[in-house]
């Protein structure tokens, strides 16, 4: 009896290599899936979800694709993504993006893992139409480009836990509306930093010296509250005979954004 259990047990893989063969196994038939699938797959999760995000126009697969970005039935634009098979191997899914729009341009990277979702590497562009066509609703249309760099979002389970970016306005004239009088005033370039305070987004723009004229905090709640300090009035074209002292707030404003 003993001789042929030991023929049976001869004839069998030992447990750890018959999970790693498995394992293997599994990791071909996604890289597989990954190689062969359609995009438009992507958009049929997208639309699965129920969130107001569609892709339009698939075109190509899931490691390497492209379409149009449908946010709130508006189109922003044309985005591209890779994807870098490495990042399975460590259990999370590493994707490279490119966004092409009409006057805007960003690439990023992110990786999701269970748990924590990452955005990095965050750069882009608004060119002057597309300042332009941001600020519009507020009677608001300025000149020069501006830039972003250094972006990076971390989000773990349902908090962010880093907010990232710096950006750069190269200035000119401004054109707005107050009290339904148009003014055009003429500002340097300005500086901004995006960081988390007290676990809240926290937008801060500064002038050429490093001085704070404005800023714009983004609560839980999905409000935006903004500060205007006298040094931005003055800036503005509106210096008060005998002004308070130029980080005085004189101007709170809260609006919700989603």
């Amino acid at each position: 009896m003993s001789h042929r259990r030991s023929e049976r047990q001869q004839g069998r893989l030992p447990t750890p290599l018959l999970m790693l063969l498995v394992l293997v196994g599994l990791i071909v038939g996604l890289f597989v899936l990954l190689l062969f699938t359609p995009a438009g797959m992507v958009s049929m999760a997208l639309e699965r979800t129920g969130a107001d995000a569609r892709l339009q126009a698939p075109s190509g697969r899931i490691h390497r694709g492209s379409g149009q970005v449908v946010i709130d039935n508006r189109n922003w634009g044309n985005v591209s993504w890779r994807l870098r098979p490495a990042g399975l191997l460590r259990g999370r899914l590493d994707v490279d993006f490119t966004l092409d729009g009409a006057g805007y341009d960003a690439i990023a990277g992110a990786r999701i893992g269970l748990g924590r979702q990452i955005v990095t590497g965050i750069e882009g562009q608004l060119s002057e139409s597309g300042l332009r066509a941001l600020l519009a609703p507020y009677d608001i249309y300025p000149s020069g480009d501006f830039t972003l760099t250094a972006g990076h979002l971390e989000a773990q389970r349902d908090r962010l836990a880093a907010v990232h970016g710096d950006g750069h306005w190269t200035g000119g004239f401004v054109r707005y509306f107050l009290a339904g009088q148009g003014w055009t005033v003429e500002f340097p370039p300005l500086d901004a930093r995006l960081r988390l305070v007290d676990d809240q987004p926290l937008l801060v723009v500064l002038d050429p010296a490093g001085d704070e004229l404005l800023d714009v905090r983004l609560d839980l709640e999905g409000w935006a509250h903004l500060r205007l300090r006298y040094r931005f009035i003055e800036m503005a074209g509106f210096p008060w005979p005998d002004g308070p002292a130029p980080d005085t707030i004189l101007i709170e404003l809260s609006e919700r954004v989603f």
